[in-house]
Parts: structure tokens; sequence; C-alpha cells
């Protein structure tokens, strides 16, 4: 009996691309009720997750943690000086302790920024220094990837394939990229059964052959994929998102300490503490959109068709959204990555606004188009050969089981 696995790699290599898309771009509703009527039961599905944040400790959210830990001492301070001391020093001691107080939130309001491309204002709680640290941490996991999973050769068809979608990608968008911004490595993990992508803020991306394998090697749809790692990386979305989960972090610290004195207040209760984790939650939610938009607008410059980006999202909406283990999210040297849907946009959250798009990126596709007059270079090496050898794997692989 031919197992599930078998029978949706069958279905899916016997589509040919003809059939599984219409001219303009968006598939065909009989193909959309066929993944329906056969979902892809058999693939682990996470959402595109992208930022991988390595353990270090910033300076910012320490000293919002550190600081109210002292603030018993100083008042315990205050009141043995007011019996103790003459009444200037008791003024020193008050005014020392209101400008420790207000030293914190005045430095983070130096931590404000403008994110590149899309100008959206936010907080970057990490200094130079510890974004530096993060980078090599990021390496540090990187190589502790490499060193744990198979990865595929630089010569293998499939990591041309990868390898030339970033280039076209990284040429195209010379506008838009940090001078100081290295161009990413990708490491094409030999995985045909997780669907996973991390970026890393040492400008390395990891990505599993399944991806490959779920869009039939199409390049388009490859290049959705690869537009929004490579977005993340542009938008420094690491740094920016460890910054602000370490600070919740340390306020979550804090509550915990002084909840029994808190819940002496009236009107307090702990459901109201959710509410910051809720609003990192949606924090993150706010950057795998914004990576989403702007990989749309990557693909446009660099001559790809960014009605792929919701191809692949109306893809993914067949797919069963069953989550990687939690013990693969750990916070530690992996770095923090989220294993619920509640960090990310929903698949037809991502398919609405990501048509909503299309009419601000398909002018820019259409003009570099023309600009180029259509000589941007596809892929050259047929990857057929590979599909016929899975097809014959789905068909009599099984056969001895």
């Amino acid at each position: 009996m031919i197992s599930n696995l078998t029978r949706n790699l069958i279905l899916k290599n016997t589509i040919s691309k003809n059939l599984l898309f219409k001219q303009n771009g968006l598939l065909r509703k009989s193909i959309q009720s066929t993944f329906t009527r056969y979902p892809l039961t058999n693939y682990s599905a996470r959402s595109f997750y992208s930022d991988s944040q390595a353990t270090i400790v910033p300076l910012l959210p320490t000293l919002l943690f550190s600081l109210p830990l002292c603030v018993p001492y100083f008042l315990t301070l205050r009141m043995i000086a007011a019996k103790t001391l003459s009444p200037q020093i008791r003024t020193k001691i008050t005014y020392s302790l209101g400008s420790a107080l207000l030293t914190i939130p005045t430095i983070f309001l130096f931590t404000s920024d403008v994110a590149p491309n899309t100008y959206r204002k936010r907080f970057m709680l990490l200094w130079p220094w510890e974004e530096r640290k993060l980078i090599n941490k990021a390496n540090e996991c990187v190589e502790n990837v490499l060193g744990t999973e198979e990865i595929i050769p630089e010569n293998d068809n499939r990591s041309k394939l990868v390898n030339h979608i970033l280039d076209r990608i990284w040429e195209s968008n010379n506008n838009k990229i940090n001078s100081d911004l290295k161009k990413p490595v990708i490491y094409l993990i030999n995985n045909d059964d997780i669907l996973d992508g991390v970026s890393y803020p040492c400008s390395a991306i990891t990505l599993t052959t399944s991806w490959l394998r779920l869009v039939d090697y199409n390049e388009d749809l490859l290049a959705a994929v690869l537009s929004h790692e490579i977005a993340h990386i542009l938008q420094n979305h690491a740094s920016e998102f460890y910054g602000l989960s370490f600070t919740f972090k340390a306020l979550t610290q804090l509550h915990d300490m002084f909840y029994d004195f808190l819940s002496l207040l009236p009107g307090f209760n702990k459901v109201n503490w959710i509410r910051p984790l809720i609003y990192l939650q949606k924090h993150s939610q706010t950057l795998e959109k914004e990576a989403d938009l702007l990989g749309q607008e990557l693909m446009a410059n660099a001559g790809y068709d960014p009605a792929n980006a919701i191809n692949l999202w109306e893809l993914m909406c067949n797919i069963s959204s069953s989550q990687i283990p939690d013990e693969s999210h750990h916070d530690d040297g992996h770095g923090v990555r989220h294993s619920s849907e509640s960090s990310h946009p929903s698949k037809e959250q991502r398919v609405k606004y990501l048509t909503d798009n299309l009419i601000n990126v398909q002018n820019i596709y259409f003009n570099t188009i023309n600009d180029n007059n259509n000589n941007f270079k596809s892929f050259k090496n047929d990857l057929g050969l590979r599909r016929l050898e899975l097809t014959i794997w789905a068909i009599f692989g099984n056969k001895s089981q």
C-alpha cells in the first residue's frame, strides 16, 4: 500500500508546470481543490523564520532589571539618613535616587532608530559592540549546524540553483543594501521532510531541500523564499528582536520577584501581565510582515514576478502547519526561535497583504523587465533528472517496506 508521502510526491511530480500556473501567476482553482483534497500532510512545516539570535547579555535591559532591585536599599538608606544625616545630605541622596531612576528611560530615548528601506520607527537596544557579539554567537550557531547536518555540496545543481537566485537578488538591490553588510552565504541542508528556513545576523541562511521539492524546483517560487530571508538580514531584525525579547524577559523576572507585593495593589491581577508578552508576539508578526513585503520588492527589482510570493503562500495554505519539536527552539546559543503560530501572521493573512501590496510592486517589476530588455539569466542546469529520481523513488522505494 502506497503511503501518504508517496501519494503526495507522485501527485506533485505529475502535475506539470503549465497546469499549476496561469499566465497571471495565480494558482488554478482546480489545482487548489486538488491540494485541498490531497493535502501534503507529511511535511513538518514551520512558518518562515528568520532571525536566529545568540545568547548575550545586553547592557540596557540589564540596567532596567538591576536598578529596581536597588530601590529598597536606596529607601532604607534614605530612612537611616533621616535620623543621622543633615537635611542637605538627605536632599542630595534623594536627588541621586531620582536621577538614577530617570537614567534608564532617558538612555532608552537614544535607542530610537528608523528601519532601513521601510522607515519604520523602532528601538535598537543593542550597542554596536553587543551586535558584534551577537554576530560572533551566530557564527558559532552556524558552525554547529554545519557539524550536525548534512550540507549539500556547492557543485550540486540544487546548491547552484539557490546561489544563482541569491546572486541575482543581491546584485539587483544594491541601493537597498548597507555598504557594511556582506553578501549572505546559503547552506542547503539535505532534509526532505521538514520545511525550514533560517537567516542569521552573521549573513548566513540555512534552507532545507524540502523547500525545493515543495515548489518543484521552480526558480520564481524559490526566489520568494530566499527574498524573505534576505529581507530579514537587510533589516537587521535579529538585533532588534533580541534586544526587545531580553527586555521583556527582564520585566518578567521583575514581575515574578515583586508579584506578592504587587498583588496587594487594587486592580492588579496576573492576567494583565500577559499583555507585554502579547506585544512581543505582535512585534514578531510585524517583523515577519515587513520581511514579506520587502521581499516582494526585492523580487521585483531582480526581475522575478512578485505575484509568485502570493503563489507560494497559497501553496503553503494547503500544507499542514505542524511544528518542529519545541526542543529545537531553545534560546541558548542556537538563538531565540519562534515555535508558535502566534509569532507569525497566519498563512491566509500573508496571502491577503501580499495581494494588497502587489499593485505597489508590480510596476517596479515591469520597469525592471523593460529596463533590462527581459535579459535576466535563468538557471540553465535542468533538474528534471532529480525530479525523475524522486518520482521513481516514490513509486518503487517503499515496495520493500
